[in-house]
């Protein structure tokens, strides 16, 4: 390769500063001619195909680099005599350790992209970057805790730490470090909950004042909403769960909107939503199911037939709006009006329903694998950049058996059949392979505004029912 393809236009030189772009061309090696330059301050090898970086210790003046979406695995520590290095971008590789002793001379890094590997944990010497590092992104990767080195990073204001497998936060992350902008959303997080975290910064740091001043609750609830058509059954199913007993609902007695309200059961709490069937409501469904949430999807065999278009209007229309919409939610499917169905026919149809739901989870997921390797081979990938993170959220849910549960035939007229039920979703519950953050712990106080809200909800229903 000749150096004027190589630095022809991906170089801008003013005085001796360089800043070279060789992204996309599939390397395998750095090139001599790029090593042969002393100059370069800025070098873009994002997209291709490099293992290794021999030789770039050599670029003594470099500043940036940029090494996404190669295939590395093995940190390059090279790397670490690269002492002037202010923005390292090694996101979207294979690495699964970085070694002790890589970051001990960047004292001037201020921005590090490590997204998308495998890691579980960081080097001590990170701290070598305390008084300059202000930017960490450890997205989509295998940490179970925020590594207490992260904690050292005093100047740290943006921190990026989604998709990864995290329990807990440290509350000195928030009280300690000057941070401007946290994300955490995909971590199964109990203390704070998710829906503290999605609230930003401030509603963090009133969590953990919160719990200064009090003992602690653990809660244990589950948001649980029911999906499918229009008189399927899912207004019996939730009413019969709740009372303990067949609750029939006639045609006149159809939700209308969304019904809430509560169930609790061996120390669990669960949210119910019952969402109306008919075709006006449906695309409002998405706005209220939240991740990690418990869908039942409720599927009436008597009018399910064994066809592609009975299939994707009873079925697939909703498991694929749902992952398109909240891709980590967990279905539960549930067969009804078995009480006009053979038990053949019920085994039948059931078979069929998880058959055709594999197929499509496996045809979603090579759809899925298409998109995000066109997005990375496009020459403008960086326009794309939002789509790309979107669907490979989607990837990282891997919809797998994990969130779609066996189906679960049911006559809502038997109160066997409805127990059976309440004990399957009992034992979903409890599984935190499919329910990790399940457990959540809040403060007193959040616990006394919610039964107020409950209280004061339930007694404008009350007023109402009385105006009729």
């Amino acid at each position: 390769m000749e150096t004027m393809a190589l630095f022809g236009s991906g170089q801008k030189q003013d005085g001796c500063s360089t800043e070279v772009n060789l992204s996309t061309l599939r390397l395998r090696v750095l090139p001599p001619e790029v090593l042969q330059n002393n100059n370069i301050e800025s070098l873009n090898l994002d997209r291709n195909k490099l293992k290794h970086l021999t030789g770039i210790s050599r670029l003594c003046k470099l500043k940036k680099l940029v090494l996404s979406k190669n295939d590395i695995v093995d940190f390059p520590k090279e790397i670490g005599n690269l002492i002037h290095l202010e923005k390292l971008d090694l996101n979207q590789n294979q690495i699964r350790v970085i070694p002790e002793g890589v970051f001990s001379c960047f004292s001037k890094l201020n921005h590090l992209r490590l997204n998308n590997n495998r890691l579980e944990g960081l080097p001590k010497d990170l701290a070598a970057c305390s008084g300059s590092l202000q930017y960490l992104n450890l997205s989509n990767n295998y940490f179970r805790v925020v590594p207490g080195v992260v904690l050292e990073l005093k100047r740290l204001q943006e921190f990026y730490i989604q998709n990864n497998l995290l329990q807990q936060l440290p509350a000195e992350l928030f009280t300690e470090l000057p941070l401007k902008m946290f994300k955490a959303n995909g971590n199964p997080l109990r203390e704070p909950p998710c829906e503290v975290c999605a609230g930003g910064i401030r509603q963090i740091i009133s969590y953990f004042n919160q719990l200064q001043n009090c003992q602690a609750e653990e809660d244990q609830r589950v948001k649980t909403m029911f999906l499918g058509t229009s008189l399927a059954g899912k207004s019996t199913i939730c009413k019969s769960l709740k009372q303990r007993r067949v609750v029939y609902m006639s045609e006149d007695e159809r939700t209308a909107g969304i019904e809430i309200s509560e169930f609790h059961l061996q120390g669990f709490t669960f949210l119910f939503w019952d969402f109306a069937g008919q075709l006006e409501y449906y695309m409002t469904h998405h706005l209220f199911i939240t991740p990690q949430a418990l869908v039942i999807l409720v599927v009436n065999f008597q009018q399910y037939q064994l066809s592609n278009d009975s299939f994707k209007e009873l079925v697939g229309f909703w498991i694929n709006n749902l992952f398109m919409r909240v891709p980590n939610s967990v279905v539960l499917p549930v067969g009804t009006h078995t009480d006009v169905c053979s038990e053949e026919e019920v085994e039948v149809k059931k078979w069929d329903i998880v058959s055709r739901i594999q197929a499509m989870l496996e045809e979603r997921k090579t759809s899925l694998a298409h998109f995000i390797a066109n997005l990375e081979d496009n020459e403008e990938a960086e326009i794309y950049v939002d789509q790309w993170n979107k669907l490979k959220d989607m990837e990282n849910c891997s919809l797998t058996v994990r969130q779609i549960l066996d189906l679960v035939p049911v006559n809502c007229m038997d109160y066997q059949d409805i127990k059976a039920l309440q004990d399957t979703i009992l034992e979903h519950v409890k599984n935190e392979a499919i329910f990790p953050n399940v457990v959540q712990v809040l403060p007193p106080i959040y616990k006394q505004v919610e039964a107020a809200i409950v209280d004061m909800v339930s007694k404008n229903e009350e007023m109402a029912e009385h105006g009729k």
